[in-house]
């Protein structure tokens, strides 16, 4: 796709006009229509400007670069796992995950994809024999495991939360969001329809209430995400941390008693 059919569609995606955009990029409509039928060729910085501007990933921007003749100056693609990463990004997530203990938490790429578990979250999965594992989809084991649904006790209002959150990030990762497509599946499920309508609005983000029935124990809590990386390196962007905090004092001693020194 030629430059000015990528800047064209962001800025559709975006539902920004030409003025719009060439107003907050700081250059004239005109300039900017040559730029969206090729009759001019934008220079490294003014593809920064305007990227910018429509908050384009860095994975996307390097697209950009191509397309208009130049060399990316970052990556395009986000890695594959944390070894994949730089060493000392990846030692600071796995710092943070292991921080978390002895409470879950999990590592999940752009796509939602488990890159890696700690060993609360690691063992609360294999006692409830749920697909969370290192390489699989999160999105499609809570959203369309039967297994995941019988264990989340309130499952619809924890899915519908979990749907309009994603589609927030879908939106800002642009027209072509992989994320989206999978997320255009998994919301055609009859369960998750279900869900949707049942909880058409929520006022419980940013943070994501969890109630899980194990055997015959129920777990309480509350779910934070946060996000790892910058717009300047494709490798890390949209890494997301997915932290589980009990919000109950039965909770909170089922899991520090499970790493007491007794159990050990």
């Amino acid at each position: 796709m030629a430059f000015g059919s990528h800047l064209k569609e962001w800025r559709g995606h975006r539902r920004m006009s030409q003025l719009d955009l060439a107003t907050a990029a700081g250059i004239s409509t005109r300039h900017l229509s040559f730029l969206e039928t090729g009759r001019s060729r934008p220079t490294e910085g003014m593809i920064l400007r305007l990227a910018s501007v429509l908050d384009i990933p860095a994975r996307d921007q390097g697209s950009l670069f191509s397309a208009a003749g130049y060399r990316p100056r970052m990556a395009t693609r986000p890695a594959a796992g944390l070894d994949a990463m730089p060493a000392a990004i990846a030692d600071a997530i796995r710092l943070m995950l292991d921080r978390h203990d002895p409470y879950p938490g999990l590592v999940l790429d752009h796509q939602y994809s488990v890159l890696l578990a700690n060993p609360a979250f690691a063992a609360l999965a294999e006692a409830a024999d749920v697909p969370f594992r290192p390489g699989e989809n999160f999105l499609d084991a809570f959203l369309g495991a039967e297994s995941v649904r019988s264990l989340v006790v309130n499952w619809e209002a924890a899915a519908a939360d979990l749907v309009q959150r994603v589609r927030t990030e879908a939106w800002l990762q642009g027209p072509r969001s992989p994320l989206q497509r999978r997320l255009d599946r998994l919301t055609a499920d009859p369960a998750v329809i279900k869900a949707l309508d049942s909880y058409p609005v929520t006022d419980r983000l940013p943070v994501l209430p969890i109630e899980l029935r194990v055997g015959d124990t129920q777990l309480r809590f509350i779910t934070t995400l946060s996000t790892f990386g910058s717009t300047q390196d494709a490798l890390v962007e949209g890494v997301l941390i997915e932290s589980f905090f009990p919000a109950d004092e039965a909770t909170r001693r089922f899991f520090e008693k499970a790493t007491s020194p007794e159990k050990q």
